[in-house]
């Protein structure tokens, strides 16, 4: 469940006015009170609800009889999840039902490709432990993920779907307090993150939780989540990326109603945790069931519900996932995974993602296509006029006819119009292994973007170049 919306939502709407107002106090709190309880109404009705297996059976038999035999495709656990979803009031329970029938059949959700059902499909999340259903796996650096993806993981915190809780329920941890949100709102359309959110979602209750259900000889089509706000502070601030947020948790509220089995928010900001404790006495008792808010003590909650081997160690258990690159929960943004590119060597455990130590950058080219990497670098006002130095070396693996070279600078300022200006013209390469050398200077903060591309008359099969990347004489680590 990437971007798990309700923590961010809650902050948006909760836990960041609290903390940009605090002499507000007596406001803020009649505002958060009049929020919960506008929460709280849209539940009314389901915990006097009797929840034992037999009324559960009771409410699926009434269920079913106001839906007709028309409706028959669908299992008794989905017909749950939509009655709980709207308070046992069936009626509301069936149009929820139907406007999600409409919308899936809309979008095609049913016919997306997905793992094991679509052999050959990539994970757009990384996934541990379930294996040998589902080999662990990273975001595949191939040419089959969408377009959009490195651009969301170049500046997303990390996730992962890590393994199961002692109910048997996969684990979605996200590194929420990484997230760039600036960059994020900047750089992806929320339609974009939205078919992302849409796939991940379809991933988890389609091709994940039916083999959990299978291991465990029960159905389990909840998750539990840990959102992990550690690093989270005032520059997460931003009303664009948060409008996205809310989208997506707008989404999920219509078309994926009843997911959530347990939600864990640890190493949380005091005032959340403050706000938290003040605002759950007016909360629905159901909902509490489910949450729990932890500051910095929160390793012995989490161990109540997860095995130390289930849970990764900075989170206060003893896995490692010491076998793939990038740990338990993979994160660009925290550097214990390269950037992702669609045309790179995927990492495995068997297939290191940095394929030497000289040339620690590998870019695949296609015929036709041009693949970029981008340089960012801040220039420091304290050396005043020195200005910064790029170094870039590479190699075409084998040689290969067609391939260009050319650079560009994007300039860092208040223009929101970023025009790209042509350092080096696009250039034809040897037919040749032999290094090439490049050298580049720049007195303003901003980027370089590096583009390779190949003619496809001059070369029918893909072409690898490994490249080194050098500022100021030192690696260059995106």
């Amino acid at each position: 469940m990437p971007f798990h919306v309700k923590l961010l939502k809650v902050l948006a709407e909760i836990v960041l006015p609290a903390i940009i107002f605090r002499e507000q106090q007596t406001d803020l709190i009649l505002l958060i009170r009049g929020m919960f309880k506008r929460s709280a109404s849209s539940s009314v009705g389901r915990n006097k609800q009797d929840q034992s297996p037999e009324n559960q059976k009771n409410i699926i038999v009434e269920f079913r009889k106001l839906l007709g035999p028309e409706y028959d495709q669908y299992d008794d656990a989905t017909l749950l999840r939509f009655a709980t979803a709207r308070s046992f009031q069936l009626d509301k329970a069936k149009q929820q039902l139907d406007d999600t029938a409409a919308w899936r059949a809309k979008e095609n959700v049913d016919s997306r490709s997905l793992p094991i059902i679509n052999p050959g499909t990539p994970v757009l999340y990384p996934v541990r432990g379930f294996a040998p259903y589902l080999p662990d796996s990273n975001v595949g650096a191939v040419d089959e993920i969408p377009a959009y993806l490195p651009k969301i993981y170049r500046y997303f915190g990390g996730n992962c779907l890590h393994k199961t809780d002692k109910e048997g329920r996969a684990i979605y941890i996200e590194r929420a307090g990484y997230h760039d949100a600036k960059h994020i709102a900047k750089n992806v359309k929320l339609e974009e993150l939205l078919d992302w959110h849409i796939s991940c979602q379809e991933f988890s209750h389609r091709v994940i939780m039916p083999e959990l259900s299978r291991r465990a000889g029960k159905v389990i089509d909840k998750e539990t989540v840990i959102l992990d706000c550690e690093g989270m502070g005032m520059h997460q601030i931003h009303m664009p990326a948060l409008s996205m947020y809310r989208a997506i948790s707008d989404l999920d509220q219509k078309y994926y109603p009843e997911r959530l089995g347990k939600l864990f928010i640890v190493n949380t900001p005091r005032m959340f945790v403050m706000i938290w404790n003040l605002a759950k006495s007016w909360l629905d008792p159901g909902l509490l069931k489910k949450i729990s808010i932890c500051g910095k003590d929160f390793q012995s909650t989490l161990l109540e519900h997860i095995d130390a081997e289930n849970l990764p160690s900075f989170l206060g258990g003893n896995c490692t996932c010491s076998q793939m690159p990038g740990g338990c929960v993979p994160s660009v943004v925290k550097k214990n995974i390269p950037p992702i590119s669609r045309s790179s060597v995927t990492p495995t455990p068997s297939r290191p993602s940095t394929p030497s130590s000289e040339f620690p950058v590998r870019v695949r080219l296609r015929g036709g296509c041009r693949e970029t990497r981008e340089v960012l670098f801040m220039k420091d006002d304290d050396k005043g006029d020195t200005q910064e130095k790029l170094e870039i070396k590479f190699r075409i693996i084998g040689g290969a006819k067609g391939v260009n070279f050319d650079v560009r600078f994007i300039k860092l300022d208040e223009n929101p119009n970023k025009e790209e200006n042509i350092v080096l013209v696009s250039t034809s390469m040897p037919n040749t292994e032999e290094i090439q050398y490049y050298k580049f200077e720049a007195q303003d903060s901003g980027e370089f973007v590096l583009g390779w591309s190949l003619d496809e008359s001059k070369s029918s099969q893909p072409v690898d170049i490994e490249c080194s990347l050098l500022i100021n004489g030192e690696i260059y680590e995106d």
